[in-house]
Formats: structure tokens, sequence, C-alpha cells
């Protein structure tokens, strides 16, 4: 085949929708790492997607831990319509904590997102190994993870931090978001490592996917990271 004709089949393929902005920081890594991991020799054969970032997002963890849910519901449910408007039949939000109010979401937009914790729990299926969850105080506050249905066949692979570690890999994220540099986190990671015994980490707040990006650089990477894993899906073609 041409490239000419390559590139007439790629342009009418069905775009892959990410709702980004929540940070906006991650959403942009995000988008790199699906180029990175796919281009071959005709950039015309990558995958088709459409970014929406929009940081106007009421923050999820500080709604969530006031008990006010709600905000949340009206922009996801907008932004997430906005995507399916420009063909998404798949979307990736590129924020875990929100995933707390995905049931609230009309079911029609909720059955095009590719939910970021079925991602991890097909990953920490497959490993075998202990990992230590890395996440937001709202996603431990709604237990996230606890109340996924596989939960009890993964938990004992799935390492949860006590109370003042949680609070320290909390404003580890929000540094993330406002952008400090992974490699002045990463001890801060290696030590919470260290403390809990084990050699991999959950990605359990999509900021985390910057610091993975900086392991990932340097070789030193042993994590289940949900981001990533849709990457590579990608572009292998299995999305």
């Amino acid at each position: 085949m041409s490239p000419a004709t390559d590139q007439t089949a790629v342009r009418s393929r069905t775009p892959v929708g990410v709702l980004g902005g929540l940070g906006p920081l991650t959403s942009a890594e995000f988008l790199k790492t699906i180029y990175e991991l796919s281009l071959g020799e005709y950039e015309q054969n990558s995958p088709n997607v459409v970014l929406l970032s929009d940081p106007a997002f009421p923050d999820r963890t500080s709604a969530i831990l006031a008990g006010n849910e709600a905000v949340l519901i009206e922009p996801l449910t907008s932004s997430l319509r906005r995507l399916a408007d420009l063909g998404a039949e798949e979307i990736v939000i590129c924020c875990m904590t929100i995933h707390a109010v995905l049931h609230l979401v009309p079911d029609e937009l909720r059955n095009r997102v590719l939910s970021l914790l079925d991602v991890i729990y097909d990953s920490v299926g497959e490993t075998g190994d202990r990992h230590l969850v890395v996440c937001t105080k709202g996603t431990r506050q709604m237990r996230l993870f606890e109340n996924h249905p596989r939960w009890p066949g993964a938990k004992d692979h799935l390492v949860m931090p006590d109370d003042g570690d949680q609070d320290t890999v909390h404003q580890m994220i929000y540094r993330l978001k406002s952008n400090s540099s992974p490699a002045e986190e990463t001890p801060i990671l290696y030590g919470l490592l260290e403390k809990y015994s084990v050699s991999s980490f959950v990605s359990g707040c999509t900021e985390i996917h910057l610091l993975v990006k900086h392991l990932m650089a340097s070789g030193e990477c042993s994590c289940v990271d949900p981001l990533v894993i849709i990457a590579q899906r990608l572009a292998e073609g299995r999305l």
C-alpha cells in the first residue's frame, strides 16, 4: 500500500478520546507517550487521538472530601459528550479520582470510558507481585480500589500506605501538578517502596505518569501505569 493510500485510510479511523486537563501536564505527557510508542516509518499510521484538555474542572479530591461530588458531574458529562460528538467511541479520562463519580453520568457516555481501574486490575493479576498503591486522598477516602469487583482477588498484591504516608503521597502528587521536577520526587517514592518492602508500585493517580516517564527514561521503572499500558495497546492495535 502506498503512503498516500495509507494516509487516507488512517484519517478515516475512529478516534480515541482523551479527557485531559485534570491536570494538564499529565494529559499532555500521555499524548506524547502514545506517539512515542506508536510512531513508525509513516507518522500517518499513528493513532487518531482527540484530546480535550480542560483545566477548569473543580479539584476532584477537594470536592469529594467536602462531600460535594455533584459539582463534578456536569463538567464530566459535558466533556464526555463533546468527545463522543467528535466520534470517540473509546475515551480515556486522565484522572483516577474522578472515576469515583463515573457511575453518575449517563450510561451511553460511561460505556465509552476505558476504566483505568480495570486496566490496573488486569495487569496486577498478570504480574503476581506486590505493588504499593500511589494515589490521592480522594481516591483512598472513596475506597476506589477496595470497591472494585476485583479487589478480593487482588488485595494481597496491593499495599496501601498508612495515613501519614498517604499524606506524603498526596503532597507529592500536588507538587507534580504544579510542575515540580519528577527527579526531585523520586527519592520519596523509593523511600516508600523500601519502607513497605515492595519493588513495584501502582500508578493510582495519573499525575504519577510524569514520575513514571522519568523512571522509564532512566531504565529504573517497575510499576503498573494504566496510561503506559493503554498507550502500548494503541501502538499494538489492541484498542
